[in-house]
């Protein structure tokens, strides 16, 4: 944290690098591979929001990504494999609470990724990065309590019921 008590939210997104990993910012390039994603009814079953209904609300998409990237309210990355460079999802904090050094975690993952171990890894680096360079204390996780898989992996990574049937997971 800042000496004015603001978190140190970067205006652009940097690079984070795991094993099988790359997350980084999102570009128009990536817009057929993110509909896959968005556009997919089993993947945005849990969500707030119904599946994408064309290339152009990934357009209108990226450019809210920018735009609260450049404000400092949202960071979301590009989930893309070493490999190939395929994005595969997206990760991303937002809801920053500079008080309580905390922030809101959420990602979505293509259903090829599914069960790879791939989530995982990105929600360590986001977790990481959200530590050690912002300085965040908690996470909080909003996960629908019929996404099994989803439950499982945050339960897995060490969250646990917090407030407002929350996940949460302390940062060390």
């Amino acid at each position: 944290m800042t000496e004015t008590g603001r978190l140190p939210i970067p205006t652009v997104l940097p690079v984070l690098r795991g094993e099988r990993l790359l997350l980084r910012a999102m570009t128009e390039g990536d817009a057929a591979a993110l509909f896959d994603i968005y556009g997919d009814p089993l993947v945005m079953r849990y969500t707030d929001e119904p599946p994408f209904p064309s290339l152009q609300t990934v357009g209108r998409m990226l450019e809210s990504v920018r735009r609260l990237l450049a404000e400092g309210s949202s960071l979301e990355w590009a989930v893309a494999l070493h490999e190939d460079g395929q994005v595969i999802g997206t990760c991303g904090l937002h809801s920053f609470d500079p008080p309580l050094r905390t922030a809101e975690v959420g990602c979505l993952l293509r259903q090829t990724a599914w069960g790879r171990g791939c989530m995982a890894e990105a929600l360590g680096l986001v977790s990481r990065f959200a530590h050690d360079v912002l300085g965040l204390k908690r996470l909080v996780a909003d996960v629908e309590a019929g996404n099994q898989r989803a439950q499982g992996l945050f339960r897995k990574l060490g969250y646990r019921p917090g407030r407002a049937g929350m996940l949460e997971i302390e940062l060390d």
